[in-house]
């Protein structure tokens, strides 16, 4: 169905794909998997017509083709469900489906909406073709990019990291999609870094490693552990909690804070230990963090750093007040994408003038950080948005590391991140911990929660529903208060 062979790539004189193969047969679910950096996104944009390879031959349904732009490839009958959605909220759902294929029906809006109907149905969305795409979640955004895939009849469509914003049930409600379309011959290419997604889809699975193919196996044949093998070249220790940390003086202190989305929440951070905001999604965590950091509006309650109330708070006062914030939305909102990666490490430094803006000074602070933090590739005058997520991540912790901080509020810090990263952010979090910075973190992973936190605090529809100490708590504690369903355990703190 799908072939690349011998396939290279390189940027700016770094080689970022090294002969690397891959194929798709019709009706299977081919996972890719691999580290950040190891070459996966440039693959997928290789194969969708975004970039060309330097060399190598691609070939569909056994024809040789040059992809020389996405519209080439969706000629070709291939669609790709990007992780960050092409969508444009404005429009509505119907013209979303169509656009770039709107036919006759382009000014008939009844046409336009009865044609998209059979293919909101195909993926079981069910939203009024009319419904502008800002209104709906992020799962039915997923489902309006896989209705355009199926509306403009794609035979192969690459789904890069789909259940990142998901909940359990939306991503049961993907699996019944995928394993309707593969029962219709489509072909699906699926990147993710969870393990489960992989043995509940997958046929078969390619690896690569620093830009270079691995192997291909059939997915029931192996296990996650030789899964990591590959991907990482070593075996991985295994990722147990840290010893317990000492937490010292209160470092944030907030009493009563609410806003249109969270109520009367009160927590407390010491200076040494992490403590998680857990919850599903919608439960207000993010909303929380940013109105703590002063980029959201509150409606009342109070922020006190080490004592002192924050009465007027701004990101630019609570930065110069030794908080650091990492956002969730690391394309949008923590990085500058088109700027080179030692910029991107020093804007805080320069913002708190701690580092002369001159090559040399940057360079002289940069580059011990990139070999610290194992940012790859380790050039400094890589633009950032080359990077893996997980080496853009690196790079935003390596902003605070750099400029210091007291407090770190974190967002989702392993996002669409694999395996062997998750390890490095893991460890830097313990240190930065063990060396007296107060942590306040999101997290909507809960063996994450689980490795990282000294206490969680568990919101529930905007509430916090209770709190766990690290001795206490277990996946199901959390879920239990994250749900209101009760457990039988006999729990004080669930009861």
């Amino acid at each position: 169905m799908l072939s690349a062979q011998h396939i290279n790539k390189s940027f700016s004189g770094v080689q970022v794909l090294h002969d690397v193969h891959f194929s798709l047969l019709a009706g299977e679910v081919h996972a890719l998997l691999g580290e950040n950096g190891a070459g996966k996104s440039t693959l997928l944009k290789t194969l969708f017509g975004m970039y060309r390879p330097d060399s190598g031959t691609l070939s569909v349904a056994g024809t040789p083709v040059v992809l020389g732009s996405p519209k080439d490839a969706q000629a070709q009958g291939i669609a790709m469900i990007h992780q960050e959605l092409a969508l444009i909220p404005e429009l509505s759902v119907a013209q979303n489906v169509l656009l770039g294929n709107e036919g006759r029906e382009l000014l008939n809006y009844g046409r336009m909406q009865a044609r998209v109907r059979p293919f909101l149905e195909q993926v079981g969305l069910n939203v009024h073709p009319a419904t502008p795409v800002k209104r709906l979640t992020i799962a039915q955004q997923q489902m309006v990019e896989i209705a355009r895939a199926v509306a403009r009849q794609a035979r192969i469509i690459i789904m890069d990291e789909p259940t990142s914003s998901l909940t359990t049930h939306e991503i049961g409600q993907l699996y019944r999609v995928v394993r309707d379309l593969t029962a219709r011959g489509v072909g699906i290419i699926y990147v993710s870094h969870h393990f489960d997604e992989i043995e509940e889809l997958a046929d078969r699975v390619t690896v690569l490693r620093d830009g270079r193919y691995i192997g291909t196996v059939r997915q029931r044949d192996v296990t996650q552990d030789q899964l990591v093998t590959m991907m990482v070249g070593r075996e991985l220790v295994a990722q147990t909690a840290p010893p317990e940390r000492t937490p010292g003086a209160v470092r944030l202190d907030v009493r009563g804070l609410s806003s249109n989305v969270f109520r009367e929440v009160s927590l407390q951070v010491r200076a040494g230990e992490v403590v998680t905001l857990a919850g599903l999604i919608g439960a207000g965590r993010t909303e929380v963090l940013r109105a703590i950091y002063g980029a959201d509006p509150s409606t009342g309650g109070e922020v006190r750093l080490e004592g002192v109330l924050m009465s007027r708070r701004t990101p630019a006062d609570m930065m110069g007040r030794g908080v650091g914030f990492i956002a969730e939305d690391r394309r949008h909102q923590g990085i500058v994408p088109d700027a080179r990666v030692s910029v991107n490490m020093m804007l805080t430094s320069w913002a708190k003038g701690k580092v002369g803006v001159g090559e040399r000074d940057m360079l002289r602070a940069v580059e011990p950080q990139i070999q610290q933090l194992g940012i790859r590739p380790a050039n400094p005058h890589q633009i950032i948005r080359r990077l893996s997520g997980g080496n853009q991540q690196k790079v935003i912790l390596g902003r605070w590391l750099s400029a210091g901080c007291d407090l770190l509020l974190i967002d989702e810090p392993t996002r669409g991140i694999d395996v062997a990263s998750k390890a490095d952010i893991y460890a830097l979090i313990d240190d930065l911990a063990r060396s007296g910075v107060a942590v306040l973190m999101v997290s909507s992973e809960l063996p994450e929660v689980l490795r990282l936190s000294d206490r969680i605090l568990v919101m529930r529809e905007g509430r916090l529903a209770g709190e766990l100490a690290r001795a206490d708590a277990s996946e199901e504690r959390i879920l239990a208060l994250a749900t209101g369903v009760h457990t039988h355990a006999k729990d004080p703190a669930v009861a």
